[in-house]
C-alpha cells in the first residue's frame, strides 16, 4: 500500500474515531436506572399457562414496577367493528392494584411470534382497506383506553421497519408516522416507537414523530448461516453513542430497552428445545451478565424478555434460578 493510500486510511480512521467520540459525549446518563418486564397472556397460554394466574402471581410475587402489555388485535375486535376490550381492561385493573406504570403496545405488529397479529378478516380486505382498519383499530384502541392512568405511555406498532415473521412485511413510512401522528392526537401521553438495537439503524423509526426510541438487546441470537447460535460481537458503548447520535439528530428525548433478552433465542419453542439446551443458554449467570450489560449500555429503563419462561421454568421444571433472580432485581438486591 502506497504513503499516499496509507495517509487517505489514516485520515478516514481519525475522522470515524473523533466521530464517534463526539456522539459518545452527547450522551445523556439518565437520573436512574430502572427496570421492568414484557407480558404476553398468548406466550403464557402457547406454554400451558393460564394467562390471567401468571399475570397475578407476575404482580405479586415478582412485583415490577413497570411492565410492558400488549393488545392483540386477533382478540381485540374477532369482528370487524366489534371491539372487545375487557382481558386487556382486567389486566390494567390488576396493574393499578399494584401501583405497577403500563406501557400499552397499540398497532398490527407487536411483540411474540407471529409478528404481525391481525384478525382473519383483515386478510380479506383490499390494501386501502387493510389500512383503514389498521387506523380505525388504533383509533378505537387509543379512545378506549385512554381512560387507564396506569398507562404511562403508547408503544405505536412493534419493530415498524424491521420485516420479521410470517406475512408480516415492513411498515411503510408514510403510513406508520399517519399511525404515530393519530396517537399524538387523541392522547398526550408519550409515545414510544421501536428499533432492533442489533440490526436497526434508529434513525428513520425516530423521526416518526415519537420522543422515546424503544431498543431490542438480544446478545445471543441462532442463524444456520453462521453454524447455529452465536454472539452478536456489540459492545455496550455501542448504544451510548447510538443514543448520543440520536439527541444530536433528531426529537427523541429518551432511549430505553424494551426487550432485554431474558431467555433463550428459541428457534423451535420452549416446548420442543431440550432442557439442558435451554439452560445452557439461559440462566442466572446469564441473566447477571446482560443486567451488567444494560447498565453499562446506558438505557434509563429495561423491560426483560422473558418472564413466561421463567414461570414455564419454575412451574413445570422445579427450576426457579430466573424467577429468582428477577424478584431479587426488582427488589433492589
Amino acid at each position: 500500500m502506497s504513503r499516499k493510500l496509507l495517509k487517505y486510511f489514516g485520515i478516514i480512521i481519525g475522522v470515524l474515531i473523533f466521530v464517534l467520540v463526539f456522539f459518545y459525549f452527547k450522551y445523556r446518563a439518565p437520573a436512574q436506572i430502572e427496570w421492568g418486564l414484557t407480558y404476553s397472556y398468548q406466550e403464557a397460554k402457547g406454554l400451558g399457562f393460564d394467562g390471567r394466574q401468571m399475570y397475578l402471581d407476575i404482580l405479586a410475587d415478582l412485583k415490577p414496577k413497570k411492565i410492558r402489555l400488549m393488545s392483540y388485535w386477533e382478540d381485540t375486535e374477532k369482528s370487524q367493528g366489534q371491539f372487545d376490550f375487557s382481558n386487556i381492561d382486567w389486566q390494567l385493573q390488576q396493574a393499578a392494584k399494584y401501583n405497577t406504570d403500563v406501557v400499552l403496545v397499540v398497532g398490527r405488529k407487536q411483540p411474540r411470534w407471529p409478528e404481525c397479529h391481525q384478525p382473519d378478516w383483515y386478510n380479506q380486505l383490499s390494501s386501502a382497506g387493510q389500512d383503514n382498519a389498521v387506523v380505525n383499530m388504533i383509533k378505537a384502541n387509543i379512545e378506549h383506553f385512554k381512560s387507564f392512568s396506569v398507562i404511562k405511555a403508547w408503544q405505536v406498532e412493534n419493530e415498524p421497519y424491521f420485516g420479521f415473521g410470517p406475512d408480516c412485511p415492513k411498515s411503510s413510512q408514510s403510513f406508520f408516522e399517519k399511525e404515530v401522528a393519530l396517537v399524538k392526537r387523541l392522547d398526550s401521553r408519550s409515545i414510544v416507537v421501536t428499533d432492533s438495537g442489533e440490526r436497526g439503524s434508529w434513525l428513520p423509526v425516530a423521526r416518526s414523530g415519537a420522543n422515546i426510541l424503544g431498543s431490542s438487546v438480544y446478545r445471543v441470537s441462532y442463524d444456520s448461516k453462521y453454524g447455529g447460535y452465536y454472539k452478536y460481537p456489540v459492545p455496550a458503548i455501542f448504544y451510548k453513542i447510538k443514543q448520543g447520535f440520536l439527541e444530536t439528530f433528531t426529537n427523541i428525548n429518551q432511549v430505553w430497552d424494551v426487550e432485554l433478552q431474558m431467555e433463550p433465542w428459541f428457534t423451535n419453542g420452549a416446548l420442543n428445545t431440550p432442557l439442558d439446551t435451554q439452560k445452557m443458554l439461559m440462566n442466572q449467570k446469564v441473566f447477571a451478565d446482560n443486567i451488567g450489560y444494560a447498565k453499562r449500555a446506558g438505557f434509563g429503563e429495561n423491560y426483560l424478555w422473558g418472564v413466561e419462561w421463567w414461570y414455564w421454568m419454575a412451574k413445570k421444571n422445579g427450576d426457579f434460578g430466573m424467577w429468582t433472580a428477577a424478584k431479587d432485581l426488582f427488589a433492589g438486591k
